[in-house]
């Protein structure tokens, strides 16, 4: 019988205690740090328990994903007062050519998006041995719920590394490193695993044999949760449309994908909680829960781009997305250790207000984008401009903008999404896909915008054929 260890057993410590049954005539004592498939399966809150530690996986790397990509993306400063690496290691880098270092601080967000895939793999596995599962729907649900998320973090981890690519085979065991596949081939991947992902959800009957925590609220269902999974998958499908070599069909596939979501209707949203409907990563300030570090209550030292001010739209009140989420400070603060490759910081987010505040996993208000620019680039400028213009009235008080060509129509929407996804892991990534990294402000001499994140220095170590990137 295969003894598969999990991964993240310190997440399930609370669980093992009641695994191995308690025996007088038997003194063998399993090891409670290497919890197996055999045994979880014996355990009727196993699935329970995995499946809020997937949840919490996909939660853990979203404060260093936002921050990191708001960094890069000139979104961001990180001015943490002991450590100036969040400047020379993110706005500065080595040289030859300048790049970020492989063995520095630059290389995070990376593992902990693999542990999250193995955790995906494993509850699945561990559903498909449990007695406490008793249909074939149940199973289902399960498959579509773990597919899902071990999409997602693929997809957070190629849109970090991008032309360098990453594995997607998860091994059985932890120890033997997967081969890196091309970008191209990820996205493939990603897209693929959605699908079925989706077929298992449909497959999976009026409700979890788990339950999802309030960040799902709505969502919460295989039915209602497929909407979900069809928005990831409208974006990745927006994203692969985007890079070239460009995905000649993923446009119109990212069109049919909305379809399935909970998207509003053409034009058709009415305030702002229309537009913040979606799913939700939840953060508390409970003992032994997490936080949430991209509020400057939490981490007083994250600082907003002076850019977010001077670009921001007026028409007839300069844009509400600016206001509403940005506060000038009484007084600039310097950088650490005041280099002089850097600039003081004027002003700060106030998107996330308190440490408990929730942060968007996906919104109505990006999927309006992602419509807006698949009508873009297939050519339907009025319905484009439908969506963008909605946005433009609900979100940010502004008045409306034509265009006619898909050049216009990219810079119209690549404003938007700056205004209305800011802090959410985007404006890096959207001048990227679509060869504008150039445009991203160079603060000072001496910096660049970082192209990719480094492909971290052991897992080039622990390979026999290095990954690209890898020196």
């Amino acid at each position: 019988m295969t003894r598969r260890r999990l991964w993240h057993g310190a997440r399930l410590g609370l669980l093992l205690t009641g695994i191995a049954a308690c025996s007088a005539d038997k003194l063998v004592i399993p090891n409670f740090n290497q919890p197996t498939i055999d045994g979880l399966s014996k355990d009727p809150r196993a699935v329970q328990l995995l499946a809020s530690g997937v949840l919490d996986g996909i939660r853990d790397g979203q404060t260093a994903t936002n921050e990191n990509f708001g960094v890069f993306g000139r979104e961001a400063y990180n001015y943490f007062a002991t450590d100036g690496r969040f400047i020379s290691n993110f706005l500065v880098g080595i040289p030859g050519p300048q790049r970020l270092d492989p063995a520095g601080f630059a290389n995070g967000i990376w593992a902990i998006r693999f542990q999250n895939q193995r955790n995906a793999v494993q509850l699945i596995d561990v559903a498909n041995a449990s007695a406490a599962l008793t249909t074939d729907a149940q199973r289902s649900a399960v498959a579509g719920f773990a597919k899902t998320f071990r999409a997602l973090e693929l997809l957070y981890a190629i849109v970090s590394r991008d032309t360098l690519g990453t594995p997607v085979d998860i091994p059985a065991d932890p120890t033997i490193p997967a081969p890196f596949v091309s970008r191209d081939s990820v996205y493939k991947f990603i897209s693929a695993t959605l699908d079925e992902a989706a077929t298992n959800l449909q497959a999976g009957g009026t409700s979890f044999p788990f339950v999802l925590h309030s960040g799902f609220a709505g969502f919460d269902t295989p039915a209602t949760f497929l909407q979900f999974n069809r928005a990831i998958a409208a974006r990745v499908f927006a994203y692969r449309g985007s890079l070239l070599p460009a995905c000649a069909t993923c446009y119109a596939q990212a069109l049919t994908a909305l379809g399935a979501t909970f998207v509003s209707p053409l034009g058709g949203a009415t305030s702002l909680a229309d537009l913040n409907r979606g799913t939700y990563n939840i953060f508390s300030t409970a003992a032994g829960d997490t936080p949430n570090g991209n509020s400057f209550a939490q981490r007083n030292f994250i600082f907003a781009h002076a850019s977010i001010q001077t670009d921001a739209q007026s028409g007839p009140a300069i844009d509400a997305r600016y206001t509403r989420k940005i506060v000038t400070l009484a007084s600039p603060v310097t950088p650490p250790g005041n280099p002089p490759l850097n600039i003081p910081a004027t002003h700060r987010f106030t998107i996330y207000a308190t440490q408990a505040s929730p942060a968007p996993i996906i919104r109505n208000e990006e999927l309006m984008l992602i419509r807006a620019e698949a009508n873009i680039f297939t050519g339907n400028f009025p319905a484009a401009m439908q969506d963008i213009n909605n946005i433009r009235s609900v979100s940010g008080g502004l008045g409306p903008v034509a265009f006619a060509t898909q050049a216009a129509g990219l810079t119209a929407l690549l404003y938007e999404r700056r205004y209305s996804l800011l802090l959410e892991g985007q404006r890096w990534n959207d001048h990227r896909r679509f060869g504008l990294l150039g445009l991203l402000p160079i603060d000072m001499p001496g910096q660049f915008v970082a192209k990719v994140m480094p492909i971290p220095q052991a897992e080039c170590d622990a390979r026999v054929t290095k990954p690209n990137g890898c020196i």
